[in-house]
């Protein structure tokens, strides 16, 4: 059953870099867009009585709407919401006073969630441009603990541990890796933190959320997997309300998000509207109550010949959605 625990507002879909992996649809928002500061915030108000008690941020680049992310911060400080994190590419800035001068608004907002630097070898950011954006957060909030990397992985379930290396090198950490994957930056400050049962933020922790690349849907090559993804029931961050840049809100924390058989109407609509059109969603549905494994059998046994395998759950619900089975 969806049952939205947080809002994220993407305030833009604006960005300063073209990776070949993003699905954001950069014609959303601009002049006349129903997602404002004051809708956000009637938003906020709305939700907070139906239990939704987290706010995040993600784009496009949030930070080219420092005015709307400053705005709303403030907002949901003051009407007692948690925050969840921030998407960043870490690179959006020209110089580093007009990249400090954003983080201390936010700062001063009183974010204090997480900021999640999206960094892989599809950003190929440079790795000095993001050493410069993390030692700023982590100086101005004070804490070594306050940001996270975010790695697709590539197509063959590798990392970029080329970039990441080199991150940690520059940050004076050594890279935590399980089986061989990259899996947090650290340094011996926060190791002497743990041995002593500490938790002050002292050293620098940064843990390594890695992600599986979700191919496009028309990628024959998503369909060669071996086994059958399993059903979860967009557990944990998809119940959520995802607003666009242009106030459509979507019921899908990930890049299907942009399909219109995921949206269930604006910013502008009523908590009661906007639950209602997700319940008559027969798609949503599947999502979060028959689960798209079921869905998957329905089809195969109603003789729909799928093009293969694929254990990307994501995949297979933007699949749908684009092929047009999704209604």
């Amino acid at each position: 059953m969806f049952t939205p625990k947080q809002i994220v507002f993407a305030p833009t879909g604006a960005c300063n870099l073209n990776c070949s992996h993003c699905r954001v649809d950069r014609s959303r928002g601009g002049n006349g867009s129903a997602l404002t500061v004051e809708t956000a915030v009637a938003f906020l108000d709305q939700c907070l009585a139906h239990e939704i008690d987290r706010v995040g941020f993600s784009g496009g680049e949030p930070f080219l709407a420092i005015d709307f992310l400053e705005a709303v911060s403030k907002a949901s400080v003051e009407r007692g919401f948690y925050f969840d994190r921030l998407m960043t590419n870490a690179t959006w800035f020209d110089d580093v006073d007009t990249m400090r001068g954003a983080l201390q608004r936010l700062y001063a907002a009183g974010f204090d969630g997480t900021i999640a630097v999206s960094f892989d070898s599809y950003h190929a950011a440079p790795v000095e441009k993001v050493l410069q954006f993390i030692k700023a957060v982590t100086g101005i909030w004070q804490r070594g603990d306050c940001v996270e990397l975010v790695s697709v992985l590539n197509r063959d379930g590798t990392a970029a541990v080329v970039y990441i290396d080199e991150l940690a090198v520059g940050l004076s950490a050594l890279v935590k890796r399980e089986g061989g994957l990259p899996m947090a930056i650290q340094d011996q400050a926060y190791l002497e933190t743990v041995r002593q049962g500490l938790d002050d933020g002292s050293g620098l922790y940064i843990p390594i959320l890695l992600m599986p690349y979700s191919a496009a849907a028309d990628d024959p090559v998503a369909w060669q997997a071996s086994r059958w993804f399993k059903d979860d029931y967009c557990d944990g961050p998809g119940n959520l309300f995802f607003v666009h840049p242009d106030g459509a809100v979507a019921a899908c924390c990930g890049f299907g998000n942009e399909n219109p058989q995921l949206i269930i109407g604006t910013i502008q609509d009523s908590y009661e509207r906007l639950m209602a059109s997700a319940t008559a969603n027969s798609h949503i549905r599947d999502c979060y109550e028959k689960g798209l494994g079921r869905k998957r059998q329905e089809m195969e046994a109603a003789g729909v010949k799928l093009p293969g395998k694929t254990d990307d759950i994501c995949f297979f619900c933007d699949w749908l959605c684009r092929r047009g089975t999704a209604e």
